[in-house]
């Protein structure tokens, strides 16, 4: 057993400068390189945020840009609509008056004939009343005629 625990510390005396090796390794790997790459991934870290917070802000200004432009389109689309009712109400009232005015046309026009028709019925009316009288005496020199024949 003894020989074993002097390979041991043989072993042990043979590994010393190896354990002090790994130990300056990890040192020096630990100030050379992991440190700087921790530097350098939190600076990209932070450089990563910065942009990220400046896509938010440009993401938040292009909703304000697109409520703005959506307002303006409503009131836009106000607008026109109140122009058309605007319009349409006028064309109503010229329509109503264009009506108004034909009626008032046919009506004068109708007035016109009536006083034509009563004018042509009195004219008709005088000549029946002379023709009637002229009829009258013929049928009366007729029937007389045949009496004294």
């Amino acid at each position: 057993m003894d020989e074993t625990l002097k390979a041991l510390a043989d072993l042990l005396l043979e590994a010393v400068p190896t354990i002090a090796f790994f130990v300056f390794l990890t040192l020096y790997l630990k100030y050379v390189f992991f440190r700087p790459m921790a530097r350098i991934q939190e600076e990209r870290r932070r450089q990563t945020e910065g942009v990220r917070e400046l896509a938010r802000r440009a993401f938040e200004e292009a909703d304000k840009k697109t409520a703005e432009f959506e307002r303006a389109l409503q009131i836009a689309r106000g607008q026109i609509h109140a122009e058309h009712e605007a319009l349409r109400r006028q064309w109503s009232q010229e329509q109503a008056a264009a009506v108004a005015r034909a009626r008032a046309e046919a009506d004068q026009q109708i007035q016109q004939a009536r006083l034509q028709i009563a004018e042509e019925v009195e004219r008709a009316q005088g000549e029946l009343d002379a023709n009637v009288s002229k009829l009258s005496d013929r049928i009366v020199d007729s029937l007389l005629a045949r009496r004294a024949a």
